[in-house]
């Protein structure tokens, strides 16, 4: 099947279901230094880009040293959970039937590139995918730049481009691209938050399969 349609995929918590591994990771961070731990509600409510400003939300206080070296020690621990979580459910077979309609689909992420493409791999998904790019640093800071490079590459003369993530970012690199953007309440983001973006929010990947498969 023909198709003007193209895709951009944010991974951590659109495609993988990672939010528990951040929030447990983040309350080791917390306790460490006596601060109070976080839930899932307080976690989504609170988690932000960069991610510099979510540590200062929590109470963290530091240098740019300090906070480099704490985005290292994040991500140490990071690297021993990273394959624990499982995909959201019912991603794989969206991703694959997307795949088998001619629809090319590219993952950009926040996430240090080398560690983004091993899990990609790891979950079975790279197949389905034109490439999967992430930054070349562990600061989990904006991908406005890197978005905009990766869409000038493979889909600017395309018809259309959705990108689909779970944060106020995601939102704010479609805008950047001038692009149409989903969001979807399941991942490291409120409902509420993402409702004020104005773009369509789903609580589902079903309810996000049927809006892709109307812009066919």
């Amino acid at each position: 099947m023909k198709t003007s349609l193209s895709l951009i995929w944010d991974w951590n918590g659109t495609i993988v279901d990672d939010a528990p591994v951040f929030i447990g990771i983040m309350n080791e961070f917390l306790e460490e230094r006596g601060l109070p731990l976080i839930d899932a509600k307080k976690y989504r409510e609170f988690f932000t880009f960069p991610v510099k400003n979510y540590y200062k939300l929590l109470g963290f206080q530091f240098s740019k040293k300090s906070f480099d070296e704490l985005s290292l020690e994040f991500i140490k621990r990071y690297k021993e959970e990273m394959l624990k979580p499982s995909l959201v459910r019912e991603m794989k077979g969206l991703l694959t039937r997307l795949h088998f309609s001619g629809i090319p689909q590219i993952v950009v992420s926040a996430q240090e590139n080398k560690l983004l493409n091993k899990a990609v791999n790891h979950y079975g998904l790279k197949s389905l995918f034109v490439d999967a790019y992430g930054i070349q640093n562990y600061k989990a800071a904006s991908k406005i730049k890197m978005a905009k490079e990766v869409f000038d590459k493979h889909f600017k003369n395309h018809k259309k481009t959705i990108l689909i993530g779970d944060t106020e970012h995601d939102a704010e690199v479609a805008i950047n691209l001038n692009i149409d953007c989903f969001l979807v309440s399941y991942g490291h983001c409120t409902h509420k938050r993402l409702k004020r973006t104005g773009f369509p929010v789903f609580k589902s990947v079903s309810e996000l399969g049927r809006a892709i498969q109307k812009n066919l």
